[in-house]
Parts: C-alpha cells; sequence; structure tokens
C-alpha cells in the first residue's frame, strides 16, 4: 500500500509534507499504522497528548523535540527533557506533552498495548506510565534503527523497513492472552458501575489473577484501562459540544465534579478548557495520530 500524503498545517514554503500507511497485513492485529512527519512551522509548538491506552513508538531523526509526561506539564513555563532518537510511551494513564521549536522531523508508529507485548517481548509493566529507549526494550538494534529509517529516500521505504523489521519479531514474544484480549474490549464497551466485576467474570479469572496478567500483558491494572477508556468516552461527548453535567451522568461518572477532576487529572486541563482548545474537531481529525480516538491538543506555545 502506497504512502498516504498527510493534511498539514501552516508550514513554511517547500517543507515536505508527512505520509501515512498501514502496516503490512501481518502486522495489523498488533499495529494501528505508521506516520511519517516532516513539518517546519513560523513558531514554536506545543501538544498534549492524551492518554490512549496505546503504545506509541517515535523516532526523531533530528534534535529538537522534547518530550514529559505529567498533568503538571500542561502549564508548566519550562521545556520538557529531551527525547532520545527512537522513544516508547507505554500506555499510561496521563499525558505526554511534546515540544519542539518549529520543525520537526520523524516518524510514529502505534500499536495496541497487546501488540506491543507480542512485538516487544517483554512485560508491559516495563512501560506502563514511562517514557523510555527504545534499547531498552528492543535490545541494542533499537539505537540502530532510527538512523537506518532516516538514512532511506522516502517515507515508503521506511514504512517498508518497519514492516520487516516488526514482522522478523513476531515471533519473539508471547501472545495475549484471550482472557485479556476479551477483558479489554468489554471494558471498552462497558466502562459504568461493575465493569471490572464483569469482566472478570467472563474471563473465568479472580480480581487478583486479571490484575496480574492485565500488568504483564497490558502494563495497567484492570481498573487504570476502565478509568482511560471512560475517559476517551468522555472526551468524545466533550469534544462534540455536550454539557458536563451530561457527560458525567452519560458516562458513569458520580456527578459533574467528578468528571472534572478526572479530566483535569488525566489531561491536566480542566473539561472547558479542553474543549475550547480542542476547538470542536472530532475524533479521528488530523490533529489526532489514532483513527476515531481523541488523542491531542495544540497548547498555546511554550513561554520564554
Amino acid at each position: 500500500m502506497a504512502a498516504v500524503d498527510l493534511p498539514g498545517g501552516p508550514r513554511s514554503a517547500g517543507a515536505p509534507a508527512g505520509a501515512a500507511r498501514r502496516p503490512a497485513a501481518v502486522l495489523r492485529p498488533h499495529v494501528l499504522g505508521y506516520t511519517g512527519f516532516h513539518t517546519r512551522y513560523p513558531a514554536p509548538r506545543r501538544r498534549l497528548e492524551l492518554p490512549t491506552g496505546f503504545v506509541t513508538l517515535v523516532f526523531t531523526f533530528d534534535e529538537g523535540l522534547w518530550v514529559s509526561r505529567g498533568g503538571q506539564a500542561a502549564s508548566a513555563r519550562l521545556r520538557p527533557a529531551a527525547a532520545p532518537r527512537a522513544l516508547v510511551a507505554g500506555p499510561g494513564t496521563v499525558p505526554v506533552i511534546g515540544v519542539h521549536a518549529g520543525a520537526v522531523h520523524g516518524l510514529e508508529v502505534n500499536m495496541s498495548p497487546l501488540g506491543a507485548y507480542r512485538l516487544f517481548g517483554v512485560p508491559m509493566a516495563h512501560l506502563g506510565e514511562s517514557l523510555v529507549d527504545l534499547a531498552e526494550v528492543f535490545g541494542p538494534g533499537g539505537r540502530q534503527l532510527a538512523e537506518r529509517l532516516q538514512a532511506l529516500d522516502g517515507w515508503g521505504a521506511r514504512f517498508d523497513l518497519l514492516d520487516s523489521v516488526l514482522a522478523a519479531r513476531l515471533d519473539r514474544g508471547p501472545a495475549a492472552a484471550p482472557e485479556v484480549r476479551g477483558a479489554l474490549a468489554r471494558l471498552w464497551a462497558d466502562s459504568g458501575p461493575g465493569a471490572l466485576a464483569r469482566a472478570g467474570a467472563e474471563a473465568g479469572w479472580s480480581a487478583r489473577r486479571l490484575r496480574a496478567r492485565f500488568r504483564e500483558e497490558v502494563g495497567l491494572p484492570p481498573k487504570a484501562v476502565a478509568r482511560l477508556f471512560r475517559l476517551q468516552h468522555a472526551l468524545r461527548r466533550l469534544a462534540a459540544g455536550s454539557a458536563p453535567a451530561e457527560v458525567a451522568a452519560a458516562c458513569g461518572y458520580h456527578d459533574q465534579a467528578h468528571l472534572g477532576r478526572e479530566v483535569k487529572a488525566m489531561t491536566g486541563l480542566p473539561p472547558a478548557r479542553f474543549a475550547l482548545l480542542r476547538g470542536g474537531l472530532p475524533p479521528g481529525s488530523a490533529l489526532d495520530r489514532v483513527p476515531g480516538r481523541i488523542t491531542s491538543v495544540l497548547l498555546p506555545p511554550p513561554r520564554a
């Protein structure tokens, strides 16, 4: 499949566009897609990357990208730490802040946590809420892969290399337990009161066993996953313009205050501020990294 050009923002003249492509068919149960980016904006940019439940791998081909994890960063004046050339962000329940000075060049891979478990071959608890160098989970070749990708001519060749490298790793890691896969699907479809008990009952496991297997294969305990999925459902409604009180009732929060605390804790923004910065964009818009999900918000430029 050919790479698809991405819609761009206000880049300077002559800046090359990015591209996106689905992975090879054998990888699609594990990897959502590849996105290449090479943009030059007239001013610094700061993005709030929201918790989605997915694992993100970012390769940077030049200097100038800084990242941090944590809600406080949404209003911090200081820029975060410099990102490694190949960075893995675990599923997490708090946002990641990405800052660049106006120019950024690299490639992003988004995968399910169960896909990352299979491809990386390490317990997903090693990632969880962390930002780690790819070499920590990929081995020595992790540091070289960014250089190999950068050296290639064009996004299509880079995506082909990723297909080859990731497909070669499919048999190295363990397969996810069907019970964990089923419980994840249940928690996405049912985030209301009692969802955890229902997911455990369907799996036929005790709460203790389900928690242990989620930490191994997903990187987060079931309660954190349910909390994250409920947030995604709430953000979709807030972005569509629904009143916070309506969203709280529809998504199973105790009340509007509970919704506000959860949104602030997991995005760093109050609900009204989130909706304002989101600007009514639907899930899976050009701003977002994953189809059908709300993943990103543009923040005001970092202060000097």
